[in-house]
């Protein structure tokens, strides 16, 4: 449970989150910086934890030995995942939700609540603006809200000049 809620809340991908290491984690800061060697891209990511995720890894803290915050069961960190997300997916009826959709989930909240692109992206560690696109087009809410505030400046500036339909 802890794997998945801290993977949802970090944005991190499936092996950064298995692999790692308390040695990496400034939890009272509320940062986990990945080296660059174990990070996807090859560039070191800094990762903002949220509260409830550093909650989370304060309380693992105090119970979990060894280096990992996810230990194996025999040695080195947690490696597979899969039977327990299944368990995870059959409980809450969910169909067709992969480990990854969990990443996916942070930037899309993040989309729907008005972040850009170029903060989404930061957050995935992503170098291409192209890959964090797809978030751009998951909630029209935030175009709406901007074409609603264009038009009634529009129209605002057009009832100041005396023209209330805006076409003097």
């Amino acid at each position: 449970k802890d794997y998945f809620t801290v993977a949802l809340l970090t944005g991190g991908r499936r092996g950064n989150c298995m692999a790692m290491k308390w040695d990496e984690l400034d939890i009272d800061a509320g940062i986990w910086r990945i080296p660059g060697e174990q990070f996807k891209n090859g560039k070191a990511q800094t990762v903002h934890l949220p509260a409830d995720a550093a909650a989370i890894l304060r309380r693992r803290k105090e119970s979990t030995t060894g280096e990992y915050v996810f230990p194996g069961r025999s040695s080195g960190h947690v490696s597979f995942i899969y039977k327990a997300w299944a368990r995870i997916c059959k409980r809450a009826k969910l169909i067709g939700v992969r480990p990854h959709d969990l990443r996916r989930t942070l930037g899309s909240w993040q989309a729907a609540t008005g972040a850009s692109l170029p903060i989404i992206g930061k957050t995935l560690g992503h170098l291409n603006q192209s890959t964090t696109g797809i978030y751009a087009r998951l909630n029209i809410d935030p175009v709406r809200a901007a074409v609603d505030t264009a038009v009634a400046a529009m129209m605002g500036a057009a009832k100041k000049s005396g023209d209330a339909n805006g076409t003097k």
